[in-house]
């Protein structure tokens, strides 16, 4: 088989039968297939009746919401294919844009992970590549004094070579995805892609972005379901780059980067948190105020714990 199709779904159902349909009408004429959707919510009777529309493709039930990493790598176990292709699902692709991305990942076996331009329904393009996280660029103040780095373009610029793309969408050898083992599952939510992409670029080879394909992308997904998830998944955020800076930093570099970051974090979540207290009618405050709460729960177990990792991470109580 020459291509597994990965998704990693929780209580997205319109946005995933969008993504499903899509798949559903692509022909199998030039490459073959499987498409292989993870469910992450476990108390959601909607699967059923997804499942029942589109029979074709593979459903597995999750045991656990093990987040983005966990549910990928489940995808990718139970795969055949040559290429494993991870999608969000709120994206909605088409056949030959999907051909063109296998195409161009056999025709330069240097490249080892591939993604490609996604545009929102206005036609938007969204930045989908991004620096590694570093202490100039942790915050969006410090990027903006210290600006983005140079690019690195193919001769032709077609192809654009980041340090690392969103997981959105991305294509690697299915070979080369077992042999870094996968997505790290200490990550629940967020930088579980540029972990990945981190350590694939630590072998010698690259990630590449093709600016001729593209792919719809519909922002948002299972992290925009309501406030409660808004203020996890932005917490999140947070926690997954404590868990890269540790992995990927040592000394007193690392030491740096950890203490900066709780500083900056909770200077300026208390003010955007008594903000949302003062003006708890305006629900975009409110939910910063939840945000805070949590981000200092994390701070006061990671410090009894002596561990960064995220507590819904399902190597939580293995670190522990």
């Amino acid at each position: 088989m020459d291509l597994s199709i990965i998704i990693v779904s929780y209580k997205v159902w319109e946005r995933l039968n969008r993504c499903l349909e899509a798949l559903d009408l692509f022909s199998g004429e030039k490459f073959s297939m499987e498409v292989i959707i993870v469910n992450n919510c476990q108390d959601d009777q909607t699967i059923k009746e997804v499942k029942k529309r589109f029979s074709r493709f593979m459903f597995i039930q999750n045991n656990v919401n093990g987040g983005f990493a966990n549910g990928c790598n489940l995808g990718a176990e139970n795969s055949l294919g040559e290429f494993l292709l991870f999608l969000n699902p709120d994206t909605v692709a088409t056949e030959s844009e999907i051909e063109k991305l296998l195409i161009a990942a056999r025709s330069d076996s240097s490249n080892y992970i591939l993604s490609c331009r996604q545009v929102r329904e206005n036609s938007r393009e969204s930045k989908v590549t991004a620096d590694f996280p570093e202490m100039w660029n942790l915050t969006g103040f410090l990027r903006l004094i210290t600006g983005w780095r140079n690019m690195i373009y193919s001769k032709d610029r077609r192809v654009l070579f980041p340090d690392c793309v969103s997981g959105s969408v991305i294509m690697i050898r299915r070979e080369i995805f077992f042999k870094v083992k996968g997505f790290d599952e200490d990550f629940w939510m967020y930088l579980e892609d540029t972990d990945l992409c981190r350590r694939i670029r630590n072998t010698g080879a690259k990630i590449a972005y093709y600016r001729d394909i593209e792919i719809m992308h519909a922002h948002g997904g299972s992290s925009r379901i309501d406030l409660k998830t808004i203020s996890i998944t932005k917490c999140e955020v947070m926690i997954s780059k404590h868990v890269y800076i540790q992995k990927h930093k040592t000394g007193a570099d690392r030491t740096f980067i950890q203490a900066f970051m709780v500083v900056n974090n909770l200077l300026t979540g208390l003010i955007l948190g008594l903000s949302g207290i003062i003006l708890f009618f305006i629900p975009a405050l409110l939910v910063r105020t939840w945000i805070f709460l949590r981000l200092l729960n994390y701070y006061t177990g990671s410090f009894f714990r002596h561990s960064w990792i995220s507590p819904r991470s399902v190597n939580f109580k293995i670190d522990r």
